[in-house]
């Protein structure tokens, strides 16, 4: 699992002065991003400059507790589930207190940018899917401390 830690800008906040529910989606995104950077996978490299995408399938999102303006918060990230053709990474995105303020996960297909079609990365990329199994920590062991 990573821990990734920031502020809610002024922007990510609605006319009530809450996280606006759609700003989940860019903490999901931010990670996601530094899940892969801490386990060596960094997107750019070893999806995009290899012809490779991440399409989103699927997002949820549970909303517990209301985030304002400059608070600090904790997203955590993890793969839950790890494919050939497909993988789900969760989240939890904590208040400064540490309580759950929102869950849910995403589900990203891997995806040939110039075929513009799905590919099963274990025969398409065999070295990027066993450096992704490695920092999955297979299926998703690594979920929680």
């Amino acid at each position: 699992m990573h821990r990734s830690t920031f502020r809610v800008r002024y922007g990510d906040t609605d006319r009530m002065g809450v996280v606006y529910y759609g700003t989940y989606a860019d903490y999901f995104t931010v990670g996601r991003t530094e899940w892969m950077r801490d386990k060596e996978v960094p997107y750019r490299e070893a999806f995009e400059e290899r012809g490779l995408l991440l399409p989103v399938r699927r997002m949820s999102c549970r909303y517990l507790l209301p985030l304002h303006f400059d608070d600090a918060l904790t997203v955590e990230t993890w793969i839950a589930d790890l494919r050939p053709t497909r993988l789900v990474f969760c989240y939890r995105v904590l208040a400064p207190t540490g309580a759950l303020a929102a869950e849910g996960d995403t589900e990203h297909a891997f995806w040939d940018e110039e075929k513009q079609a799905p590919v099963n990365l274990a025969k398409h990329r065999p070295e990027l899917w066993a450096l992704l199994q490695a920092a999955a920590d297979v299926f998703g062991a690594d979920k929680r401390d």
